[in-house]
């Protein structure tokens, strides 16, 4: 066990160092504070125009921005990372050493779980700076849901890293992800329709047809990372201490679910692309 954690330990030390100096990386994060500091930029607009500002989470909506984009940059690289590894041979290499499928496994979550924390980090300091130049409050909720971000993280990258796991290249990576992805996004899209019209102005078919994609959706809920991501935001924005912590353990528990599942699927298919 102590050898598999230092095992885990250099692993991740080489692959958090290698993204850290990755210039990708630094552009997710400027796109991300660019595209939040537009969108307040026209909110502050607003502000000057009406002069008044009734909120106790003035700032958490533009967290939300970013917490999304940073989130899709850990999905796509947490599902690329070990078919990526697969299609260079790298992991075949490191399998005939002390390398087992769960070390490896966990360097890579934790590599971006720490890439997904520092990101916090930075938007905090975005956030403070941003506070300071506008006065508008950090309040409470935006540290409420910088905490939460943290265990949001962990979803996401859970979430990719199993899709890694089943795939050998990082073209079919990408394409899972896309695809898994869009479906959720046509169900939701397609039972959020339906459940706009009457029951009584639907025809039977589509009667049937919302109330299996009801039962779909429902469970989407609990598969997607992005609907932690809604479920854990919202809890901020209710003030709801026990749902906050709801959401925290919900995270957890998804996290080491799809953790053990992709130790599980590597395991079984083995380290060839």
């Amino acid at each position: 066990m102590a050898r598999s954690g230092k095992i885990t330990r250099i692993l991740l030390k080489k692959d958090l160092l290698f993204a850290l100096y990755s210039l990708g990386y630094y552009g997710v994060l400027f796109v991300s504070f660019f595209a939040s500091s537009f969108i307040l930029k026209s909110f502050l607009d607003g502000i000057r125009e009406e002069d008044i500002l009734v909120t106790a989470f003035p700032l958490n909506t533009y967290l939300s921005i970013i917490i999304i984009i940073i989130s899709l940059y850990l999905v796509l690289v947490s599902a690329i990372s070990i078919s990526r590894e697969k299609e260079q041979g790298t992991l075949e290499t490191l399998s005939y050493g002390p390398v087992t499928p769960r070390s490896f496994l966990l360097a890579k979550f934790f590599k971006d779980f720490f890439i997904g924390i520092i990101s916090l980090g930075f938007t905090a300091i975005y956030f403070y700076l941003v506070s300071s130049l506008t006065n508008i409050g950090f309040t409470p909720g935006l540290i409420k849901a910088l905490v939460m971000g943290v265990f949001l993280v962990s979803c996401v990258v859970s979430f990719g890293l199993f899709i890694s796991s089943f795939t050998g290249r990082v073209r079919s990576s990408i394409i899972s992800l896309i695809a898994i992805l869009g479906a959720f996004l046509v169900i939701q899209f397609t039972y959020n329709s339906l459940l706009g019209i009457e029951k009584e102005a639907l025809s039977v078919p589509l009667f049937y047809i919302r109330q299996t994609l009801h039962y779909v959706f429902q469970g989407i809920n609990w598969i997607s990372p992005f609907a932690f991501i809604s479920r854990g935001l919202d809890s901020v924005v209710l003030e709801n201490w026990p749902l906050f912590f709801t959401n925290i353990v919900y995270c957890i528990v998804y996290s080491v679910i799809f953790i053990a599942l992709s130790i599980g699927i590597m395991n079984r298919k083995g380290v060839k692309a």
